[in-house]
């Protein structure tokens, strides 16, 4: 009975250790979030139907056709902020974004458990 004893306490540990590792740290999914670029004005919104952003619309310097895809699930989070004719603006290497809407700046800064990367 001991033994099930320490071997569920060694599981139930290994989990909880685990999960970090599972879920990335914040430094790991910041490096990642640098990594994407978009600079779009939405033609249409983006399928909301997983948790990554894929979105059509125009390259805001080109004007040429271009999709954006996020999949650290950053941008995903601010979906019920976006409307057909915004224009998002998230350099590659930052991490903060920026959403222009007709007569309104969304600036949004990057935050992961509470604090915000910069």
């Amino acid at each position: 009975m001991k033994a099930l004893n320490i071997y569920a306490i060694l599981f139930c540990s290994s989990i909880i250790c685990s999960c970090d590792f599972l879920n990335g740290s914040c430094q790991n999914e910041a490096q990642l979030f640098r990594q994407v670029e978009c600079l779009q004005v939405f033609e249409k919104l983006p399928v909301f139907s997983d948790p990554y952003l894929k979105s059509e619309g125009k390259h805001l310097l080109t004007g040429e056709r271009c999709t954006c895809e996020d999949q650290t699930r950053s941008l995903f989070s601010y979906k019920k902020l976006l409307e057909k004719g915004d224009t998002i603006i998230k350099r590659r290497g930052e991490l903060s974004f920026s959403i222009h809407k007709v007569d309104t700046i969304i600036n949004i800064d990057w935050e992961c458990e509470g604090k915000i990367y910069k």
